[in-house]
């Protein structure tokens, strides 16, 4: 497979990803493949696949949209957003949610994702969410910023 083609299917992969099609992304990942995001890092299809069941049995419509992608030699750079609704008990009609990020993906010499690193700011687009804790990262971010 070419390097855009293996780029091209994993984008698919993960931008038509449903708890059914999960085995389709896992046919492209190495056996050994490293996973790692903000909460999470393991080693291993097995670990990897779990945390994207994690991800559908704790969110609601999660879909990823890729928006840009760069290839140079065996890694890609992928710029996407993650929208996905968190189930609430007190309401019928829970707000959508929408992280924004970018992952590192290395291919190995089967074509298969041996290396997956999500980046995104979790004080930011979680944390920021929850009152007391939006308060403390405000102060340190006003402790922290330049003057104006």
């Amino acid at each position: 497979m070419d390097r855009p083609q293996r780029l091209k299917s994993y984008i698919e992969a993960f931008e038509q990803l449903t708890p059914e099609s999960l085995s389709k992304l896992g046919e492209l990942f190495s056996e050994d493949v490293y996973f790692k995001d903000p909460f999470n890092a393991v080693n291993g299809k097995p670990a990897t696949i779990a945390i994207f069941e994690h991800m559908f049995a704790t969110t609601q419509s999660p879909k990823f949209i890729v928006i840009d992608a760069a290839m140079e030699g065996d890694i890609a750079m992928l710029y996407w957003k993650f929208h996905f609704q968190l189930p609430s008990k007190n309401s019928s009609n829970p707000k959508e949610q929408m992280i924004e990020g970018m992952s590192r993906v290395c291919f190995d010499k089967q074509d298969l994702v041996k290396e997956h690193i999500d980046y995104w700011d979790p004080a930011e687009q979680i944390y920021s969410q929850v009152p007391v804790i939006s308060w403390l990262l405000n102060l340190i971010r006003k402790r922290l910023s330049v003057p104006t």
